[in-house]
């Protein structure tokens, strides 16, 4: 596989994404871990049960929002269509909405907690600060935040040429720049940690995520 720095102002990044996960959503999601990992408890031993929990990026529903399901009203977002056709039938006791999350709404403080994994660096950076202000809208004070970022460090965007048959776009911001947006935008970093991505790399080796868990400021 090859890797291509991009940031062509004329190409809308996020329907290159959603594009390539409608035509590999089967593929990926038959690669995804069936489990979620440890840091998930972060968000489910806080919650009383029937919390409201949205999941950004939600795939299609596994592992993430089949084990929020099981105690949680959980209403899962994704910009692919057959992401969400399969999150759907994976997961039939939650809500799913085909959307951008950049070109929707939830009502203010309508979510005791938000969890993305995997999605935020598909996201063009520059509009990160944007997302995390709705995450702070969109919770209620003192909700949870817990979201995974890339391994890799601040970077220009760029594209992967063999992502699971397709070409993907990805952009992100370092560690040391999310703990500043998430100041910024009205979050408290409570823990950091890694994440297990559930997908092997070409040499069989574990793919992990740094995540961060975030609480809502009572005064933001």
């Amino acid at each position: 596989m090859s890797f291509k720095i991009t940031n062509d102002p004329e190409t809308d990044y996020r329907a290159f994404v959603r594009a390539a996960y409608d035509r590999c959503a089967m593929d990926y999601a038959n690669q995804r871990s069936p489990a979620a990992g440890v840091e998930l408890n972060l968000i489910e031993e806080r919650l009383a049960p029937g919390s409201r929990v949205l999941d950004v990026g939600c795939g299609a529903g596994i592992p993430v929002s089949r084990q929020l399901a099981d105690k949680f009203k959980v209403t899962g977002v994704d910009i692919s269509s057959s992401m969400i056709g399969m999150a759907r039938k994976n997961v039939p006791s939650a809500r799913f909405i085909r959307t951008d999350v950049l070109e929707t709404g939830f009502p203010a403080a309508g979510f005791d907690a938000i969890v993305s994994y995997y999605a935020i660096f598909h996201i063009p950076r520059q509009e990160h600060r944007e997302l995390f202000r709705r995450f702070a809208r969109w919770l209620r004070p003192g909700g949870l935040l817990l979201f995974t970022v890339a391994p890799n460090d601040d970077g220009p965007g760029y594209t992967e040429d063999d992502f699971f048959g397709e070409t993907m776009y990805w952009s992100n911001f370092g560690p040391g720049t999310y703990r500043k947006i998430l100041t910024e935008t009205g979050f408290e970093v409570k823990r950091e940690g890694f994440a297990v991505a559930g997908l092997a790399d070409v040499e069989g080796q574990t793919e992990v995520h740094p995540f961060f868990f975030a609480v809502r400021n009572e005064l933001s």
